[in-house]
């Protein structure tokens, strides 16, 4: 049986499911449970996958590998949608004097940065699950793209460019990512002060809060990467845990990452959750396999959409310094809802 259609059948029959491809991997892997319970998850020893909120307030969800299935990706002919802009002005509006507010913030605190981000709503009448995920498989070949489906909680799909955690063994990987700016033919262009100072700090913050906990931290040079149409700059980093409970530990430390939430962290999360006036819910947790063929691999929630009734529910954000300029801000995260909205 192929993957289209496992995942056609598990969705029919409203069983809660995940199908992901990761990075660089021709491969995609379906884990479907048999029954429709919500499992809380808590337990960092369980096996399954793992479905967590930006906020801990809010719950994470298992998804038990009952059933579990590895396939070939199918390559498909298809076409783009093309400059699908937004020309809503309250929003951007609203969206630019919250970001304003985050530089002003940040210069009068001691905040270093603030990850803004904002939900875009997209009508999709005629909404085709498997031509969509098909789109983001073979157009986002460096990301992890996924699809999960539980019928308590709803359907999510996106395709992240961003590690949090893989552990294999007691040998960890985690990155770095941070700036952004459109692709124009060039993987090494010129980058802004501003871009290479948020990389920096993302950077520091994880050096500073592993290399007391883990054993032979390395942090590699700064290299540009392509995520569809963007460019970020990334730091491969890799270290060993000393326990295998250290994981947890370790997802504690490092969610949510700068990347999506800020310097300081509980401070600029609280900022967030006090300005941004609407619930994150899962854009920028963080979703992945835990303990299964002795893997535990975490991704960060972003460039996804949740799907709700006929309409595409879009997140997008980009990190606020105080070199930021707001209008530009917008511009950034119009740019990222593009990668979704292309599909769609």
């Amino acid at each position: 049986m192929k993957y289209s259609e496992q995942i056609n059948s598990a969705y029919k029959a409203q069983k809660p499911f995940v199908a992901y491809k990761n990075p660089n991997e021709n491969k995609i892997h379906v884990i479907i449970q048999d029954t429709d319970e919500l499992i809380e998850f808590e337990d960092f020893t369980a096996s399954g996958f793992v479905f967590a909120p930006f906020n801990d307030a809010d719950k994470a969800i298992l998804i038990k590998p009952d059933i579990c299935f590895v396939d070939q990706v199918q390559s498909v002919d298809f076409e783009l949608k093309k400059n699908v802009y937004n020309n809503n002005e309250d929003e951007k509006l609203n969206h630019i004097n919250i970001v304003n507010n985050a530089i002003n913030t940040i210069k009068e605190t001691e905040l270093s940065k603030i990850v803004i981000s904002r939900k875009e709503e997209v009508l999709v009448p005629d909404f085709d699950l498997l031509a969509v995920y098909n789109k983001l498989i073979n157009k986002y070949a460096n990301a992890y793209v996924y699809v999960w489906f539980h019928p308590k909680v709803g359907l999510w799909m996106g395709a992240t460019p961003e590690t949090l955690l893989k552990v294999v063994g007691n040998k960890f990987k985690t990155m770095a990512l941070a700036g952004t700016q459109p692709f124009k033919g060039d993987i090494n262009p010129i980058w802004g002060e501003k871009e290479l100072e948020e990389q920096q700090m993302v950077s520091d913050f994880i050096q500073q809060h592993l290399e007391n906990v883990v054993d032979d931290l390395e942090l590699s040079k700064v290299e540009t990467v392509k995520a569809g149409s963007l460019l970020h700059l990334k730091t491969n980093i890799t270290g060993r845990l000393r326990k295998s409970k250290d994981v947890q530990s370790l997802v504690k430390l490092l969610h949510p990452t700068p990347a999506v939430c800020g310097l300081p962290k509980e401070l600029s999360k609280t900022f967030i959750l006090q300005n941004e006036n609407y619930n994150r819910s899962y854009y920028s947790g963080y979703l992945g396999v835990l303990n299964i063929a002795e893997e535990t691999s975490f991704f960060v929630n972003l460039r996804c959409f949740q799907l709700l009734n006929n309409t595409a529910i879009l997140y997008v954000g980009g990190g606020i310094t105080t070199e930021s300029n707001a209008q530009k801000e917008w511009e950034e995260t119009v740019a990222k809802s593009q990668i979704i909205k292309s599909v769609l």
